[in-house]
């Protein structure tokens, strides 16, 4: 309990910090776990459709990163990651394929009591999420990958008795690329794959195929995947 009282205090006198512009490694990776998606006409004679969704999202933020502040190994001295829920809703176009994002995002550890094995679902830090969604390769072209830009701001932080409390707020830049889910036919096409375990998402060159691998999988369905790189 110690433990966790020095990592509230210290989060609480905290500042996030970017990596270097030449870092291009993901800094946190999200997964869509389900989607809740409505079509909806955005000009009186329709011809303008509106896709929006909503979307629980659930992944890892890399130690040493803004979401997940290396003083957190005080409280959790084996941390190699940080648990990172989020909320998020978007309204695209099906015209462009662009439209914006917004939502909410929670840091989380594993609360007192919990076995080692369950889901971490204590908050450390919370805050919202915006920025513009570029699905229009997908939308156009068939092309499984997006790109997204906005920023993350950090509303609370944990203080020294656990509880959220409100901090000025601190924009992080980003910028982050999805990765859509797909099959491979018997022919090698994309299509339905006559077996379903046989998923993957394409790589940036959009010729490599990188295979979803099972502790990706959420409830046995392979999931969007949300690559984030802080900094402009």
């Amino acid at each position: 309990m110690l433990k966790r009282v020095l990592i509230f205090a210290g989060l609480a006198l905290l500042l996030p910090v970017l990596p270097t512009a030449g870092d291009t490694a993901s800094d946190v990776t999200l997964y869509e776990i389900s989607e809740r998606v409505t079509f909806l006409p955005e000009s009186l004679d329709g011809s303008v459709i509106v896709r929006n969704a909503r979307s629980p999202l659930l992944g890892v933020a890399n130690l040493g990163t803004p979401l997940c502040p290396s003083e957190l190994l005080i409280a959790v001295p084996r941390l190699r990651k940080c648990t990172v829920s989020a909320t998020g809703t978007s309204d695209l176009s099906m015209v462009t394929g662009i439209g914006p994002v917004y939502g909410r995002f929670y840091v989380l550890i594993n609360a007192p009591g919990n076995s080692k094995v369950h889901v971490p679902n204590l908050p450390v830090i919370t805050g919202t999420f915006d920025g513009i969604v570029d699905l229009s390769l997908a939308v156009h072209s068939g092309v499984p990958l997006g790109s997204i830009a906005g920023n993350f701001t950090i509303t609370q932080m944990a203080d020294a008795s656990g509880t959220l409390m409100p901090v000025t707020p601190v924009p992080l830049p980003f910028t982050g690329t999805f990765r859509l889910p797909f099959g491979i036919d018997a022919l090698g096409l994309v299509g339905e794959s006559d077996d379903e375990d046989d998923a993957f998402y394409l790589a940036d060159d959009r010729t490599t195929l990188i295979r979803v691998r099972d502790r990706e999988r959420a409830v046995g369905f392979p999931p969007v995947r949300l690559e984030v790189r802080f900094g402009p």
